[in-house]
């Protein structure tokens, strides 16, 4: 079934370049050409016609040999002028030619393809201008370049445009995996060093208790190991069916609301003392608002454990509006900080603004005056409208 996929997609995309090949031969011939004149040679009409076969089966490649392909194109076009004068002038074709150079390739290459068509504009105005009146031939001249050029330059623009939005999409995934990885990977190791640190001062004393503290070390790394496969299956585009690992869990929902009495209870099996309060009527909320109440405990509950350590009192408060579910983690500052804090990203509140950003929320964060810490985000209790998503607010604390 997934083999099939890709064909079914080379399909398309080598449908989609007969088509656009096809269309540019055929609006060469009889826009900008005169091969359907009465005056013109038979002998020249072919010859017209063979020209634009050739670009047409140069374009069937353009993908692969983008610039290889300009250039063939390029060259029968100017080729194509000189033989056939008035006859056969190429427009399209080269439009194509240069739009696909403009997609696949770097700056000075698009720049010397565009250049390079200019040229060609060039000597069709100069041919074009020459067959009129001498009154007439500047005028005639600018207004064919003009349109010659007005014609090639917004093919390179769109180009160029679409490369740039490529980039930025590809760009935004990075960042978005970036941020998954960090939210899956940060908290299960917090808890698997601390569960590890406490079990190696238990060890001798307390067998039983280190014994606890290895099992909450096993529960924490399979919950990440399960989160990374589900992640990882949903970058591939795959379904639960093509996960060839036993037992996986890919196909199980992203942590949101329910989940969250799981993870506050990983936070107190490493002695940070967390107590939750819920004001309001709970409401139905998307998906996406659920997975991101879900990552603001997590991280907040994580940076306590990281930076106040064992022995912290933490309240988790979610209060229920009828259009806004706000949520606020605050701790007392008050824990036996680790001698040796783990390693930090500083990662985690900047992702979490930018996930907060995306459902329409918004975050505050900073330390209290009297100690300890405070994180409030609010977040839209209905599914809010991409269009009028607010700024999210860059006034937050530093992280710590």
């Amino acid at each position: 079934m997934t083999a099939g996929r890709p064909r079914s997609g080379a399909a398309r995309a080598i449908t989609a370049d007969v088509a656009l090949a096809a269309s540019a031969a055929a609006l060469d011939l009889f826009l900008f050409s005169t091969i359907t004149g009465n005056t013109t040679p038979a002998a020249d009409k072919w010859l017209a016609v063979a020209f634009a076969l050739c670009g047409f089966v140069a374009l069937l490649v353009r993908r692969r040999y983008p610039v290889a392909v300009f250039g063939v194109v390029w060259a029968g076009a100017l080729v194509a002028l000189a033989m056939n004068g008035l006859v056969y002038g190429p427009i399209l074709l080269p439009c194509v030619a240069l739009f696909t150079v403009a997609l696949t390739s770097r700056g000075r290459v698009s720049a010397s393809a565009l250049f390079a068509c200019a040229v060609l504009g060039l000597v069709s105005s100069l041919q074009e201008a020459g067959s009129k009146p001498p009154e007439k031939q500047t005028l005639v001249f600018f207004g064919i370049y003009a349109f010659h050029l007005l014609l090639y330059a917004s093919s390179w623009a769109v180009g160029r445009w679409m490369r740039l939005s490529r980039k930025h999409a590809v760009l935004s995934e990075r960042t978005r995996i970036a941020r998954e990885l960090h939210d899956i990977v940060a908290h299960s190791v917090t808890v698997m060093m601390l569960q590890a640190a406490g079990a190696h001062r238990v060890l001798d004393t307390d067998p039983a208790r280190a014994r606890q503290a290895l099992g909450h070390i096993e529960q924490a790394g399979e919950q990440a190991m399960g989160e990374l496969r589900r992640m990882l299956t949903a970058l591939r585009g795959g379904t639960h069916d093509q996960d060839p690992t036993p037992n996986a869990v890919a196909s199980e929902p992203q942590p949101g609301l329910a989940h969250l009495p799981h993870l506050i209870d990983t936070i107190r099996a490493t002695g940070v003392h967390v107590r939750t309060r819920v004001d309001g009527e709970p409401a139905t909320v998307a998906a996406s608002v659920e997975l991101a109440v879900y990552r603001i405990v997590q991280e907040a509950l994580t940076n306590v454990t990281k930076h106040v350590g064992p022995g912290a009192d933490v309240e988790v408060a979610l209060v229920w509006a009828p259009d806004v579910l706000t949520v606020t983690v605050t701790d007392d500052g008050q824990g036996d900080t680790p001698a040796r804090s783990p390693l930090s990203t500083h990662n985690g509140l900047p992702g979490l603004r930018e996930r907060l950003d995306i459902v329409g929320g918004r975050l505050d964060a900073g330390a209290l005056p009297g100690g300890g810490f405070r994180l409030t985000a609010e977040l839209p209790v209905t599914e809010p409208d991409p269009l009028l998503t607010p700024a999210l607010h860059a006034d937050a604390a530093e992280p710590r």
